[in-house]
């Protein structure tokens, strides 16, 4: 069976429109503002990877046999989504060619963040994707939660103003309130991501855990690898991001060939996303090699994203007791340097006083301060330096906002100051937290990392750190 036929059976139709909130005989049911395809139909025709559609083109994304997403702006919630993903810097393709062993790597990972969830009475719908797992529930917009959300959540003035605009695939405005209950969740599920990683780093994980795809040394296995805690749809307006559905095909080796090599991208076919849960390990990866099997699998399951609006509200009360609650306020009432008064305040900082690797991110920012690991060591060497997080967050705003760098990035359609406290935000509460012990900031760790550039530049990284033993 191709996938042109696996897309036409009905109960895989069905499957896919569950998790968009409406039926499949009529997508404008859906409570998913648009639809997303991706893959190599789209790049035969129109020499692109992907393209955002209106729900009604449900039944043309699936005949072109594309992976198919859903966004997560939702007309009736505030979704909740925990994107993991195993990445291997020697060997980008590693999940791809030897998937028993490194999702039997993950297990402990899946197993206790099923188990944290749990303890405040949620109970995600679980998706394997082809590099690791989604983990989806929703908050209705009009429960005790989302208000709480609400009151949780911050969005950058510039912000507002797009929410407010109607234009490309926003087909109307987005509500503040929604847009501060979206960065809410995004605040409430880095505290459950941070009680998961602390949790594994106590009981010996294999691989380190890490938020956004930081580089890493050599785990205890010997590799560059490790295990990404991905919240970076939070750093972003509501209306850019969107996520694979259940039962998509996962196409995305074939088209990112330059990294996990044509060996791989040829010789691999497509795998199907499919929901976990309960199921076994051995059984899901058996069967998301099959679409005939799948489809048979498609009749035992529900693709319904669950409502855990009552129960969130017991993650609620626990984040909210806790001490990064205080750091998320302290970070959301300081408020960044006005942009007429950047070239006296940000752009006057001396880049001479940061050793040169990290120097280099800010001057030659389009693509360096885009990394996350040019990032993270910004922030960890400016916070030793004394600088409020906020005001790192708004240095690193004063370049993104600035055209003159040619960004690859499109600023047009993203948010400057979001993405800025986003990042600079989880990068800090690691610190502020005790999680980030700072254990690689050193030459020899950035070394190993690629992040040094030049052997003995008379520079020491680890006298920088704010935690931990200095070298």
């Amino acid at each position: 069976m191709n996938f042109d036929q696996y897309y036409k059976d009905p109960v895989i139709r069905k499957r896919i429109a569950e998790y968009c909130g409406g039926n499949a005989d009529n997508p404008d049911s859906f409570s998913a503002q648009y639809l997303v395809g991706y893959g190599l139909e789209l790049l035969r025709e129109k020499n692109i990877e992907f393209m955002s559609a209106p729900k009604k083109s449900f039944d043309e994304l699936l005949e072109k046999s594309l992976d198919i997403y859903r966004s997560v702006w939702d007309i009736e919630s505030t979704l909740g989504v925990l994107d993991i993903e195993y990445f291997n810097i020697d060997s980008p393709g590693e999940i791809y060619k030897n998937p028993e062993e490194i999702f039997s790597l993950m297990e402990p990972a899946y197993i206790k963040i099923r188990e944290v969830f749990a303890r405040f009475g949620i109970n995600p719908l679980t998706i394997m994707t082809g590099q690791g797992y989604h983990f989806s529930f929703m908050v209705s917009r009009f429960s005790a939660a989302d208000k709480k959300l609400e009151q949780i959540g911050f969005v950058p003035g510039n912000l507002k103003n797009r929410y407010k605009s109607v234009q490309g695939r926003r087909k109307r405005p987005v509500s503040i309130r929604h847009g501060k209950a979206f960065d809410g969740m995004g605040k409430a599920l880095e505290y459950a991501v941070f009680m998961i990683i602390k949790e594994l780093a106590a009981e010996n994980f294999a691989i380190p855990c890490v938020i956004t795809d930081v580089s890493v040394g050599k785990s205890s296995r010997g590799k560059r690898e490790a295990l990404s805690f991905d919240l970076s749809m939070y750093g972003d307006p509501i209306f850019m991001r969107d996520i694979r559905c259940p039962f998509s095909t996962h196409q995305k080796h074939k088209l990112q060939w330059y990294k996990v090599g044509k060996d791989i991208a040829e010789n691999i076919a497509p795998r199907l996303a499919l929901p976990r849960n309960d199921t076994s390990l051995k059984k899901i990866l058996e069967t998301r090699t099959s679409p005939e099997k799948t489809i048979e699998y498609a009749k035992t399951v529900s693709c319904k994203i669950p409502d855990f609006s009552k129960e969130f509200i017991n993650l609620l009360k626990s984040y909210e007791a806790s001490k990064l609650r205080g750091i998320h306020r302290d970070f959301d009432e300081t408020f960044i340097n006005p942009e007429k008064e950047w070239p006296q305040t940000y752009d006057m900082f001396d880049h001479s006083a940061l050793p040169e690797c990290t120097r280099l991110a800010l001057l030659l920012p389009n693509d360096n301060l885009m990394r996350p690991t040019n990032l993270q060591n910004l922030v960890r060497i400016l916070m030793f330096k004394g600088w409020h997080p906020k005001h790192i967050a708004g240095l690193v705003t004063s370049k993104y906002a600035r055209k003159q760098y040619n960004w690859t990035e499109n600023w047009e359609k993203y948010e400057p100051a979001s993405r800025a406290n986003f990042y600079v935000r989880i990068f800090s509460d690691l610190i502020l937290t005790g999680i980030d012990g700072e254990i690689d900031l050193n030459c020899v760790s950035a070394k190993e990392m690629d992040f040094c550039l030049r052997e003995w530049c008379g520079w020491d990284l680890s006298v920088f750190k704010i935690k931990g033993e200095k070298e």
